[in-house]
């Protein structure tokens, strides 16, 4: 944990980086970016969907990046009930986001 603590929460810009700007949106991005946002509702929907526990244990993976291990040791949890949890929570989301025509 210490080790994340070191990195800045902000990396420095180079002079390149100002001097090229990331490009800017065209009319053909639009429809890409409505669907990204399209996405990350029903995506938001589904997490609420679930029940707190496998939601927190979600949000520490992939939200803060910790393992199984860490997860474990962080809420106290056996490790096995963890990914247990995790695996599950995984196929709720994959069922819930799955288009259906």
């Amino acid at each position: 944990m210490d080790a994340r603590r070191r990195i800045p929460p902000f990396a420095e810009l180079s002079g390149n980086e100002i001097d090229n700007p990331v490009d800017t949106p065209d009319n053909d991005s639009l429809p890409d970016l409505l669907s990204m946002v399209e996405q990350n509702e029903a995506l938001y929907a589904a997490l609420a969907g679930l029940d707190a526990l496998p939601r927190q244990l979600l949000a520490l993976a992939y939200f803060k990046g910790l393992s199984h291990e860490e997860i474990a040791d962080y809420t106290q949890l056996p490790l096995g009930t963890v990914k247990s949890h995790l695996r599950r929570s995984l196929g709720r989301l994959r069922t819930m986001l799955t288009i259906k025509d």
